[in-house]
């Protein structure tokens, strides 16, 4: 399978800022890219980010003061160094601008140990998109200071007879904190045990609820995992 290279221009501000590194003042910049991917640490302790559009990147100057771990989620800015023709083992030779960490998590389905726990206190859902195996939320809510929890539930009892259906909703459970201050991040949360063996793709359907503080009808993503590219 021969991978393209594609940039995502995208401009995202949120409440914390990624780390950064590299001087960009110069105006023979090259091409930026923004995408979200894995941490993938080679045979000897290379760096390499395996994003969502299935490119492996090994990453030549970035940020000294990011941690970079196994398995580790995140969303970097980059610039492409070199393209690796010599071998496989990698698809680009990059530059990082920025990385941020992003926080994954899987989907919870609700029962009756959870269902009166898992919090629905009001949020604000800017967008929401699927990329590789991941389903990716842009929120915002109010609070001052606390950590709150920000889930993506399955209820079985919203669920119909059509499989290729999912219906999902976001939860936040703001832990009575008090409404001073507007925040907002991504998170991701992992898709593949929402595939259905008999099916390529399902739909992710987020229908209104009354702790959406933005109504809309409903929002409706594909998810599509069975069909390789050529």
């Amino acid at each position: 399978m021969r991978k393209y290279l594609f940039g995502l221009f995208i401009a995202l501000f949120f409440g914390v800022g990624f780390t950064s590194c590299l001087d960009d003042d110069n105006e023979s910049t090259p091409m930026r890219y923004l995408e979200m991917g894995i941490v993938k640490m080679g045979e000897t302790d290379e760096i390499r980010v395996l994003t969502d559009s299935e490119l492996l990147l090994e990453l030549d100057n970035y940020p000294a003061s990011f941690d970079f771990e196994e398995e580790q989620r995140v969303m970097i800015q980059y610039s492409v160094s070199e393209l690796n023709e010599e071998n496989t083992t990698y698809d680009y030779l990059v530059d990082v601008y920025s990385v941020q960490e992003v926080r994954l998590k899987d989907v919870i389905e609700l029962n009756e140990e959870n269902r009166d726990t898992i919090g629905d206190d009001q949020i604000y859902i800017n967008e929401v998109w699927v990329s590789g195996d991941f389903l990716n939320i842009d929120f915002q809510f109010y609070g001052d200071g606390k950590v709150h929890y920000i889930n993506v539930v399955k209820d079985p009892d919203e669920q119909t007879d059509d499989p290729a259906k999912i219906y999902l909703q976001v939860r936040h459970d703001a832990r009575e904190d008090d409404m001073e201050e507007i925040y907002r991040g991504i998170m991701s949360f992992r898709l593949e045990p929402l595939q259905v063996e008999s099916l390529e793709e399902v739909e992710l359907i987020f229908e209104n609820q009354s702790f959406y503080s933005m109504p809309y009808s409903q929002i409706e993503v594909d998810y599509e995992y069975g069909v390789e590219e050529e």
